[in-house]
């Protein structure tokens, strides 16, 4: 693998070949079967654990998420410290964060972030003991219910008001995961389509591959992001890993899918639909 590094290994991905042909409101194609997934010789050393475990929090949703955040746009443009009041009693010392984030965040910005956008994507990438912010807005994402979300929305306005400032990345994006039965039968699905999710991705497959062979084994479903408007917050993570920003409510399709035989593992490329 390793077409988003360009580090060599077009037989295996079949990558560079294929975006031309990718399309949105099609069936996915199934291409030939491969024999292994090849390693990158250049690929990046992983420094961050933990962003890349996060890489593996696939950003797919059978439904919606928007639905969960509907109207959040029109809250009130605010402080990271007065956008994430609602839910400071559900993070240990979160406002000793708050301080580290604004006192260590990529500010002034080429992009013309404010001090508070470019924190409020520091204080999302940082990781400290017991439950940091991630963790609880990844939980309340999950919980499926809007009421979770409520106390988010003027985080989510801060931090999709950052977003918008910085530009969009047309490279394919990644992440992957230990095989999951379900997620495999959602990808293949021909008769629907599915929604990005909140998430961080990364812009080299290799750095997902050798991690997760190295922590959970080979039998694994990597997954290709194109045309999703993800966002290069490298310069403003708290780590050094170079991290893409998937938000959610991008509807998209599979474009193609590879079957790699040694591992029983499946590449999984999916494209934003233009269809509504």
């Amino acid at each position: 693998m390793g077409a988003a590094n360009g580090s060599g290994n077009a037989e295996t991905m079949e990558h560079q070949s294929t975006l031309g042909k990718y399309r949105s409101n099609r069936s996915p194609m199934r291409s030939r079967s491969h024999n292994q997934l090849t390693r990158s010789e250049n690929s990046p050393i992983v420094q961050e654990e933990s962003i890349i475990e996060r890489f593996s929090n696939i950003g797919i949703s059978k439904t919606n998420p928007l639905r969960l955040i509907d109207n959040y746009l029109n809250e009130r443009l605010v402080s990271l410290e007065e956008a994430l009041e609602p839910v400071v009693v559900q993070i240990d010392s979160l406002p000793s964060y708050i301080e580290k984030a604004k006192a260590k965040c990529h500010y002034p910005s080429e992009y013309r972030l404010t001090l508070d956008e470019s924190a409020a994507i520091y204080i999302y990438t940082m990781k400290w003991e017991g439950q940091c912010l991630y963790d609880q807005l990844q939980a309340a994402w999950a919980s499926e219910d809007r009421s979770e979300m409520k106390p988010w929305f003027k985080y989510l306005k801060l931090f999709r008001r950052a977003l918008d400032k910085l530009p969009s990345t047309n490279d394919e994006i990644w992440q992957g995961t230990h095989y999951d039965e379900t997620l495999n039968e959602t990808l293949a699905s021909e008769s629907s389509s599915f929604y990005s999710s909140m998430a961080l991705c990364s812009p080299s497959n290799m750095t997902i591959v050798d991690y997760l062979q190295a922590n959970v084994g080979t039998n694994l479903v990597i997954v290709g992001f194109k045309s999703v408007n993800g966002k290069s917050i490298s310069h403003y993570s708290a780590n050094q890993s170079k991290q893409i920003m998937l938000w959610p409510g991008i509807k998209m399709d599979v474009a193609r899918m590879i079957m790699v035989n040694e591992t029983s593992s499946v590449i999984v490329h999916v494209v934003g639909s233009t269809s509504k």
